[in-house]
Order: structure tokens, then C-alpha cells, then sequence
């Protein structure tokens, strides 16, 4: 009996189903060894945009902050910038006046290792020590603010954050999460520290040194600064779930067949339970996510990225213990906040556009003058409806003056609509 159940065990931890004749892998991420992931190009455009061809950086840091994390983020900025924009180069000299100034202040800066332990296990005669694990967490905030140096408006300003949480069992070579740079928007997520010079694999999985740590979270926040003020490129690695009829369309994301993937998780039958559809949904928002990255338009971005929160929210609304399913949510949002953005820009230009163009209501113009006229309105009246007009758009050129005559407008009255147009 406890052979049965350790069997049984051992058969949910992998996310295998035997039946006879037949293996199913249930829906899951896969094993420690097992994990599928795929790149989204990620692209954003700015909130905002540099005017002119120089900037300048200026970082300072709050109480507690190590003096090398504002010099660090200083060149980090200006390092992504250039190479997002050509056309921008920064200024050193502090002689030399920027077309815009970039400050930037870290308010908070934190590093933390822990060591904890997982309690072990056992099933009859079988036994799973315990595993212990060094806890590594890393933590920065910057608040930024970008000005237009000639006409001191602001392009953007905003608080982002970085952060790091990542869980390294002690003498193994796996860790026990996937790496996530969460921050704001997950940007730059899932960073592995790199392997030690010789490509010992089993060093990339040590706990990063204190400067390393430092560099990822300076480069996290870095990278989010700067979304806001030139088009940015950035390639997130994401985990796909597998298992369970899922395979089809992994395999189709894996070609970047992005709406024939997204056809076939939308058709396929519903998994009999929550927390197993919760994957099919799951994988249905990173298609979306996908898609939103790839859309030229912003109003269809915004729906393709709508789609994707959605889909997430109800992956983690069928099963919240799943951890896999929490990593998107903060990149999803600063994604939308970012399209959200921009449609407000674009709808309060094209309002602005549509009042230019569009004449008011209650402007007076030559058309009316010339049907008062005809009308036999008393000269007396037009003159006056004329003064006490709010706004006149009146053609007193060669051809309009003519055009008024032909419609037996007298010289007084023209005299009048000159007056008023002077004025106005």
C-alpha cells in the first residue's frame, strides 16, 4: 500500500497520468528539467519624446544607498538610450547645455540572503530529506523625471522599481524557482547569472555576488526609465504550460504562428476542471501578450494586451496556488498602462485637431452678412449683430469684397466687418 501511494506520488509530482496502453501528461510548466519557454519581443513606445539630439543624466541616492548604484544607474541610462536612439548622444561637459535633463533619484536600495529550509517528507519506508535553500532578494527604487531643457516642460516622470526574488538549493545544481525580475512591468525577467569563466554550468546557479545582484536590479529599473523616452526593444524570455492537449499550440507559438495558436486554444474543448483549464487560459494570454507586442496600431494593441490580463486573471482565479501564473501580471499592466497612455495622447491631439478645423456655432462670416442683406435686414441691425459678434471669420480679401458687393453689401457695412476683424 505505500509502494502504491509513494507511486501514485511520485506519478502527480512528475504531471503524469498512466492509464493503460496510454500516457497523458497532465497540464502543468513541466519538471525542474523540463521547462518550456519561448521569446516575446516586447516592444513599447515612448510616453514621451527627447526634442533634439543631447541629454544628460543626473543620479543621486537617498539615505543608505551605496555610492556605486547612482554611478552604475547613471551610465546604465545613458548607455540604453544611445543604443535605443541613434540620433541621441549625452552630454558630459558641464559647459555644453542638453536638449533635455534626465534627474533621477534612488530612494531605496536593499540586498538580503537567507538561509531556509523546506521540511522533508515520508511515505512508508521511503523518506525525502529536507532541502535547504540560500533566499536571495534584492530590492530598488528610482524615482525620474525627464524636462525639455529650451521650454522646461515636462516629457515624462515616474517611481519604478526593481526587484529580485530567487531561491538556490544548497549542493545542487538546479535552483529551486526560475529566476524572475519581477519589477515593474517584468521587465528584463528571468536574467540566470552567467557562468563563471571556464563555462562551469553548475556556477550559474550559484547566488549572485553582491555586484552582480547590483547590475541586474540597476539594469531592471534602467531599462523601465528609459521605456519612457525612446522605442524600446527587449527580448522576455516566458514559460509556456504544457501537458494535456496543449503541445499543439506550443508547438505553433515555438514557429511564432501567433493567431493560429491562438484558434486553436480558442476552439479546443475546455478542461473538466478549473485548476487544469487554468493552463489552457494561461497559455491563451501569452498569445494575446504576443500579439499586442506585434500590433502596429495602438488601439489594437491595447485590445490584444486587455485580452492577455484578462486571461492571466482568470488562470490565477482557477488556481492561485500556481506561481508561474503571478509572473506576467506586473509586465501585462505596465504594458497597458503604457498603451493607455499613448491612446490618451493620440484621442486629446485628434480632439484638439477637431476643434481647429471645426468653425463655431456662433461665428459670423461673409455668408451671413450677405443673407442679412438679402433678408432687408435694417442697416442698423447688421451693423450691430457685426460689433457684439464673439468671433467673426470674415474673407476680406480682393475676391471676398467682391463677393460682397455682388451680395449688395454696402461700404459701410464692409467698413464694419474690416473694424471688427482688426479688432478681433
Amino acid at each position: 500500500m505505500c509502494k502504491a501511494r509513494l507511486g501514485i506520488l511520485l506519478t502527480v509530482m512528475l504531471g503524469v497520468i498512466a492509464v493503460p496502453g496510454i500516457t497523458v501528461r497532465a497540464q502543468n510548466f513541466g519538471g525542474a528539467f523540463q521547462h518550456k519557454k519561448i521569446v516575446l519581443a516586447r516592444k513599447l513606445p515612448p510616453t514621451g519624446h527627447i526634442d533634439g539630439s543631447s541629454f544628460m543624466v543626473k543620479v543621486t541616492g537617498g539615505f543608505g544607498v551605496p555610492g556605486d548604484v547612482p554611478q552604475a544607474l547613471q551610465s546604465t541610462i545613458e548607455s540604453l538610450i544611445i543604443s535605443n536612439d541613434s540620433r541621441l548622444h549625452s552630454v558630459m561637459s558641464p559647459t555644453e547645455k542638453p536638449d533635455a535633463m534626465i534627474t533621477c533619484q534612488v530612494t531605496s536600495y536593499s540586498l538580503q540572503q537567507t538561509n531556509e529550509t523546506q521540511a522533508g517528507a515520508t511515505f512508508g519506508k521511503t523518506t525525502i530529506p529536507s532541502q535547504s535553500f540560500i533566499h536571495e532578494k534584492g530590492l530598488i527604487t528610482v524615482t525620474f523625471n525627464a524636462q525639455d531643457v529650451r521650454s522646461s516642460k515636462s516629457i515624462a516622470a515616474n517611481t519604478m522599481t526593481g526587484k529580485f526574488d530567487q531561491q538556490y538549493p544548497i549542493q545542487s545544481a538546479q535552483p529551486a524557482k526560475i529566476n524572475s525580475m519581477a519589477g515593474m512591468g517584468g521587465l528584463l525577467s528571468h536574467i540566470q547569472p552567467k557562468p563563471a569563466a571556464g563555462g562551469d554550468e553548475a556556477s550559474a546557479n550559484k547566488p549572485p555576488t553582491p555586484i552582480e545582484l547590483r547590475d541586474m536590479l540597476v539594469k531592471n529599473v534602467s531599462y523601465q526609465i528609459v521605456s519612457h523616452l525612446v522605442n524600446t526593444s527587449e527580448q522576455v524570455p516566458v514559460d509556456l504550460a504544457v501537458g494535456g492537449g496543449l503541445d499543439e499550440a506550443d508547438k505553433l507559438m515555438d514557429q511564432k504562428l501567433w493567431t493560429r495558436a491562438l484558434e486553436n486554444l480558442e476552439t479546443m474543448t475546455p478542461f473538466g476542471q478549473p485548476a487544469q483549464d487554468a493552463y489552457r487560459l494561461y497559455n491563451l494570454g501569452v498569445v494575446n501578450e504576443a500579439l499586442g507586442y506585434q500590433a502596429e496600431d495602438v488601439a489594437q494593441a491595447r485590445k490584444y494586451l486587455q485580452e492577455a490580463s484578462i486571461d492571466y486573471g482568470k488562470a490565477i482565479d482557477a488556481k492561485p496556488d500556481e506561481k508561474y501564473f503571478l509572473q506576467p501580471q506586473t509586465r501585462i499592466d505596465t504594458a497597458l498602462a503604457y498603451y493607455k497612455t499613448l491612446g490618451d495622447q493620440a484621442a486629446a491631439s485628434a480632439q484638439v485637431a477637431s476643434a481647429a478645423k471645426a468653425p463655431a456655432a456662433d461665428v459670423l462670416t461673409n455668408s451671413d452678412v450677405i443673407a442679412m442683406v438679402a433678408a432687408k435686414l435694417d442697416q442698423g441691425n447688421i451693423l450691430d449683430t457685426i460689433k457684439t459678434s464673439s468671433a467673426v471669420d470674415f474673407d476680406l480679401s480682393a475676391k471676398g469684397q467682391i463677393d460682397l458687393a455682388k451680395g449688395s453689401v454696402n461700404g459701410t457695412i464692409i467698413a464694419a466687418m474690416k473694424a471688427k476683424a482688426r479688432g478681433q
